[in-house]
């Protein structure tokens, strides 16, 4: 409403009193035409028809200001526009001059400031500060062809941006694995209508949609068979319309390949402006440095299921007594997920294990000042969307590593009693530890939907590291009869579990907790009992 009531103003003040008087020419006074104004609004994107015919275009500052003046015209998509903007001061003594809309002398009024001829690229022209007075902008198409054109009057002490708080537009890149996520802002002028366009090329950035459009369909009509303004036929161009999204994923980028985005945004079916742009270089990533004895955990699965670690061994290493020398510790830690590990040295292959869980490898013969460099991977695309992240710790210290060392066999050991059905006595053997671990024996009853679900014997040692089973598949199905104590050392462990049910499945589960540590499980063991016994 405000702004139609101050177009209504500015043109009835237009109509009845103009007191320009041209600098160069006197103007004759036939009296006003009925024939409208064509009056462009400060600060809006006002898009308007062009013909063959020279059309005029009236920018009016009313009164003294100090803020600066900007005029950008942005012509359509494959349109050549030919425009000028001239300037008619406000005489000293304020006369009344009536300009003759429609007598062709009226076209030498004023001092010209520009004139372009140009093809879909959007020109601006700053004056600094805005003077009083009238701004004529004359636009015809070079072609014949009706166009269309859009123009922005800005009159502002500062940026667009800047004054109402918006953020600087650009591109915001996220690195995951083999993809980018590029995020933009919405135009800070009707952001609800705006579309936005994609331009992705490996060569530079385009400074309009036109010009990408026009390039693109050259490619694929002629392959490229020569080199162009140094555009190799291998180079990657790319459009992509995302109406109103202001998101992008990118796969398919090659290593050391230097990739150039710009975002542009539509006002019109025709007419697109440039809105951000980025650069950006793919690289492997480098492996991530771990400190002795600090365990890292990253997100795998943000990393597409692959990620490097480095370890240095320090000249000045902290050895333990009786602990062997030159004697490296690793773990790793995946969770929800199986995946491949090698261990490297000056490239060489130490070490190739899949893990599962938990493993800790152990490597002789270090020298001090070597570096190592620990791979994972996931075994498949299916693993990579099951697992979560993974934790690995590198140390010359093995006192230091929080988890209890644990024996090379993790079965859980089932005695069968021949005449017993109630009650059913298991074995494992205990972890190596120069001090006392708590063991803790978890049963639980299972439920009939649980019997059909496969069962697996390795545990995701994630979900019981703080001394907590953290199952996933809890329920109020099942009860969970628990046992902790300290167990001895160097022995097999024995547990008798009472009170079991016939014709039930268990799942019984082993941990051990390290003073001041971790905890860790043993493999799972399931037990079947029936009106004669176990199985």
């Amino acid at each position: 409403m405000l702004v139609r009531l101050w177009l209504v103003v500015l043109m009835a003040e237009l109509l009845t009193v103009v007191a320009f008087k041209p600098l160069e020419a006197n103007l004759t006074r036939d009296g006003p035409s009925s024939k409208p104004m064509n009056v462009v609004p400060h600060d809006f994107d006002h898009i308007v028809p062009v013909t063959k015919s020279r059309t005029k275009f009236h920018i009016l500052i009313p009164q003294d200001s100090d803020r600066n003046l900007s005029v950008t015209v942005t012509p359509s998509c494959n349109s050549m526009l030919n425009w000028d903007l001239k300037f008619i001061p406000l005489t000293r003594f304020n006369q009344t001059v009536v300009i003759l809309w429609n007598n062709n002398k009226s076209s030498d009024i004023g001092r010209l400031l520009i004139e372009y001829t140009g093809v879909s690229i959007p020109v601006t022209y700053e004056h600094g500060r805005a003077n009083r007075g009238l701004y004529v902008i004359s636009a015809q198409t070079a072609t014949g062809d009706d166009s269309k054109a859009m123009f922005h009057v800005g009159l502002k002490q500062k940026s667009q941006n800047k004054q109402f708080g918006f953020r600087p537009n650009g591109i915001k890149i996220k690195k995951g694995g083999q993809k980018i996520y590029l995020r933009w802002n919405l135009s800070h002028i009707d952001h609800h209508l705006m579309k936005y366009s994609l331009v992705i090329s490996s060569s530079k950035i385009y400074s309009t949609i036109c010009e990408a459009e026009h390039r693109l369909g050259e490619k694929l009509k002629t392959n490229l068979t020569y080199y162009e303004d140094d555009l190799r036929p291998d180079d990657r161009l790319e459009i992509h319309h995302l109406e109103h999204s202001t998101s992008y994923t990118m796969t398919d980028l090659i290593y050391d390949e230097t990739y150039y985005f710009t975002v542009f945004v539509f006002h019109d079916s025709h007419i697109a402006t440039h809105h951000a742009n980025a650069t950006y270089k793919f690289q492997k990533s480098k492996p991530i440095g771990l400190k002795d004895a600090r365990p890292r955990m990253i997100n795998l699965r943000a990393q597409n299921g692959k990620a490097s670690f480095r370890y240095k061994v320090g000249n000045n290493r902290q050895l333990e007594k009786d602990v062997p020398p030159n004697t490296l510790y690793w773990y790793v830690m995946p969770c929800d997920g199986v995946v491949y590990v090698e261990i490297r040295c000056r490239k060489k292959l130490l070490i190739s294990k899949r893990v599962f869980g938990y493993e800790k490898f152990i490597i002789n013969n270090t020298m001090s000042g070597e570096r190592y460099v620990l791979k994972v991977e996931s075994v498949s695309v299916d693993e990579t969307q099951r697992i979560r992240s993974i934790e690995v710790m590198a140390t010359v210290r093995p006192t230091m590593i929080p988890m209890p060392d644990m024996p090379n066999d993790l079965r859980i050991q089932q005695y069968v009693g021949p005449d017993d059905c109630k009650s059913v006595k298991i074995g494992w053997l205990s972890a190596n530890s120069l001090t006392d671990l708590k063991y803790c024996v978890y049963v639980q009853e299972n439920n009939n939907s649980l019997d059909s679900v496969d069962f697996s014997v390795k545990p995701d040692q994630c979900k019981v590291r703080y001394g907590k089973s953290r199952r996933s598949d809890v329920s109020n199905n099942y009860r969970t009869k628990t046992r902790c104590y300290i167990g001895e050392k160097g022995i097999v462990l024995v547990e008798k579990i009472l009170k079991l049910k016939p014709s039930t499945t268990y799942t019984i589960q082993v941990t051990v907790t390290k003073p001041r540590g971790r905890t860790l499980s043993y493999d799972f063991l399931k037990l079947d009992t029936n009106s004669c016994g176990l199985n």
